[in-house]
């Protein structure tokens, strides 16, 4: 007799561990609330947005100063959409936004070696940096409390958050399949693939910065160890760069078999690496003429809004555009001008350039007729 499919899917333990530690700081605000009283609130709240921002830079910080101490170069630093990033042996500012994170420290490994590259340090910085700060701000509301108990509360807000921050982080577990900070930390020194995969996306990040394009980067740099598969996030984004290498290539076709394989053939790829290649599918069958399957697919909810989100991203605003085009075309001139502006301010030359092709690619089939039967990328 089949198993009956349950019902309720359970989350992960790392998902579940996560609520738990989230039940635990709002328990502990909550309580430093009634024990502030009425005119500790105006400080619980500054504390927490404060303590929240403080703990952010921290953790960036801590991943920063870890890396650089085991042999990292510096590449980018970013905090909500203010990124500092080295380019052309200068730092220079940028606006970036990358929807779901509070900030970002990107650095280039060390050259590769088969025994492995430092990883433990550079991951654990961060988590670290969150842990004592939260002990150095509990310290400090302890020394205040009795004189001035207000700013102790502020002050144990700010503990709070850099606790949570630094044990979400920190524990070794994968949330909603992505491995934390704690988990590469302690994992990726006995799996030569996932080992591989940190060090080849932060060297293809390192050189995207400086301008280059993925078809211009080392192919050797997209294969990991034994050719492994896409069975986690981790080796799956760099099977997506692989993809991605192949359209900037204009490869067209060997794009088309690897995505779909990618997207159809069972690959555990994270929640942003999944909607962009949907968001691709969509793309070009756009292109082919295949107006109403493609303008079916950017409609599914979750699609529609990664496209929300993300829509400061090149990629995204060039679907939105084609979408436009594809469809009544009232809205192309809006989405020609919101392209324009993602490829105005976007910090990687290399992307702008491909960005630029595949617009001059979507353009050329939109603006013309194209028929139903046209093939699928």
């Amino acid at each position: 007799m089949p198993r009956r499919k349950p019902f309720i899917r359970l989350p992960d333990a790392g998902t579940a561990l996560t609520f738990v530690l989230m039940m635990a700081a709002g328990f502990a605000l909550g309580w430093l609330a009634a024990a502030g009283g009425g005119s500790s609130v105006l400080m619980l709240m500054l504390g927490l947005a404060a303590g929240t921002a403080v703990q952010v830079v921290l953790h960036e910080g801590g991943h920063l100063a870890a890396g650089l101490a085991t042999g990292y170069g510096f590449v980018s630093f970013r905090i909500g959409s203010v990124m500092l990033v080295r380019q052309g042996g200068r730092l220079r500012l940028r606006r970036y936004r990358l929807a779901g994170t509070g900030g970002q420290c990107l650095l280039s490994p060390p050259p590769w070696r088969e025994e492995g590259f430092p990883v433990f340090a550079y991951n654990i910085g961060g988590p670290a940096a969150n842990l004592l700060a939260a002990g150095l701000f509990a310290l400090w509301a302890r020394a205040v409390w009795q004189s001035s108990p207000a700013l102790g509360v502020g002050l144990l807000a700010a503990a709070v958050m850099g606790g949570y921050l630094g044990l979400v982080n920190g524990i070794p577990m994968r949330v909603q399949g992505m491995p934390n900070d704690g988990y590469n930390a302690l994992c990726l020194r006995g799996n030569a693939a996932a080992r591989r995969a940190l060090w080849a996306q932060l060297a293809i990040n390192a050189a995207q910065t400086e301008g280059a394009r993925l078809r211009d980067i080392p192919e050797s740099w997209f294969v990991l160890p034994g050719d492994a598969g896409p069975g986690d996030p981790l080796t799956g984004a760099v099977w997506v760069c692989r993809y991605s290498r192949l359209l900037d290539a204009a490869r067209y076709d060997e794009a088309a078999a690897l995505r779909d394989r990618l997207l159809d053939g069972g690959a555990r790829l994270a929640a942003i690496h999944r909607l962009s290649l949907e968001a691709d599918r969509a793309f070009f069958l756009l292109l082919d003429g295949r107006t109403e399957a493609g303008l079916r697919l950017l409609r599914e909810p979750q699609l529609r809004t990664f496209l929300r989100q993300m829509k400061q991203n090149p990629g995204v605003a060039l679907v939105r555009y084609a979408a436009a085009l594809a469809g009544s075309g009232q809205d192309a001139v809006k989405a020609r001008a919101a392209l324009d502006k993602a490829l105005a301010g976007w910090p990687y030359r290399g992307d702008v350039d491909g960005t630029r092709e595949l617009t001059a690619l979507a353009e050329a089939r939109l603006c013309a007729p194209v028929t139903e039967s046209g093939r699928q990328m």
